[in-house]
């Protein structure tokens, strides 16, 4: 049979394994840089909110000052919560979906290397074994199908789960926006 791995085409496999996994790797510590400058500056603003908020609270003159302090250092911090959310949630989506990319990858070239063992075991299989070649054609077809299957109900999910982040997120903003107002109109 010729359908055995040469010492090359295994050299090669393990080349491309090499390659994917530095890659993987190096996107791993991107992702880990974009988090890590996301919690510094959140870090640096979060300072900044309290040094500010500190400074309005000690200034208020009587209650209902204070109540619109309290209310004006609110506001930023629950938007820029969301806004933190939103972003470490981007980084995140973004590096599984590069992860994704690199699997879907090596799994083409997986079933192109599979497709390609079956093709030549069907031609070189001894008489009387053609219907278990069949057989294992039809599972090979099968598990790729259901892998397909698996993949789209995946990116389904993902695109739902974004659509209700976005949606949680608005209507996070839209409430705070009409608390402010209202706490507002209270002080009045």
């Amino acid at each position: 049979m010729t359908n055995q791995m040469t010492p090359e085409q295994m050299l090669n496999s393990l080349r491309e394994s090499q390659v994917a996994l530095v890659n993987l790797a190096a996107r791993s510590i991107e992702c880990m840089e974009k988090h890590i400058e996301l919690n510094l500056k959140a870090a640096k603003a979060n300072l900044a909110d309290a040094t500010e908020a500190a400074h309005q609270l000690l200034a208020a003159k009587d209650a209902p000052g204070f109540s619109a302090a309290v209310q004006s250092a609110a506001t930023p911090n629950v938007t820029r919560a969301a806004s933190y959310g939103r972003n470490a949630y981007q980084i995140n989506a973004e590096a599984a979906a590069e992860f994704a990319k690199l699997v879907e990858a090596r799994i083409s070239e997986a079933n192109k290397q599979m497709a390609t063992a079956l093709n030549d075991l069907s031609k070189n299989a001894p008489a009387g074994t053609e219907g278990m070649v069949a057989m294992m054609k039809s599972a090979f077809a099968a598990s790729n199908s259901a892998f397909d299957a698996i993949n789209k109900a995946t990116k389904q999910v993902v695109e739902m789960v974004e659509n209700n982040v976005e949606a949680a997120t608005k209507a996070g903003e839209a409430a705070v926006s009409n608390a402010t107002k209202s706490t507002k109109r209270a002080a009045k």
